[in-house]
């Protein structure tokens, strides 16, 4: 679905939401590991709702314990920033480079595995503690791109929203 809006087969493309199937307390039901995080300029109910519309969010399952925080997701083609839920618009032969950093909320330190995905198709997966830092730099040859990515830690998942490419 996310190529296929890359490529304006469909008009809105599809966004991952954490969601969890809590209905009250009987059991030792607990709310909590599973989250959306959105990703908003201010606190308030219409930036929130604005991110949601945007895709400017991630989805978060957590411990008890630990956590994971995506603090850099992005791509830059020349004079253009997309974050996730978001579209830079280009030119064929445009460098591209994707920043991704990750940090473990009050400093726990995790072992991490990266998944940089592209078009569907796994990219690269690197493994290294928090905080981790890592790039990807490519050329743009004018087809509709689709970046996503994949955060497993210690008990910690992370999924972003994708960020599109295509030519302006």
């Amino acid at each position: 679905m996310l190529n296929q809006y890359a490529a304006g087969e469909r008009r809105r493309p599809a966004w991952a939401l954490g969601e969890s199937g809590f209905h009250d307390l009987a059991g030792g039901k607990a709310i909590g590991p599973v989250q959306t995080v959105f990703l908003v300029r201010e606190r308030s109910p219409r930036a929130v709702l604005d991110a949601l519309r945007a895709g400017r969010m991630y989805a978060l399952q957590r411990t008890r314990e630990l956590s994971l925080e995506l603090t850099d997701f992005s791509v830059t083609a020349g004079e253009a920033v997309a974050l996730a839920g978001e579209t830079a618009l280009t030119a064929p032969g445009t460098s591209l480079d994707v920043t991704i950093a990750v940090d473990s909320p009050r400093g726990a330190r995790q072992d991490l595995r990266v998944t940089l995905v592209r078009n569907g198709v796994v990219l690269g997966a690197w493994i290294g503690p928090t905080p981790y830092r890592g790039a990807h730099r490519e050329v743009f040859d004018g087809t509709p791109l689709v970046f996503r990515l994949e955060v497993r830690g210690q008990g910690p998942r992370l999924l972003s929203n994708p960020i599109f490419v295509k030519s302006r």
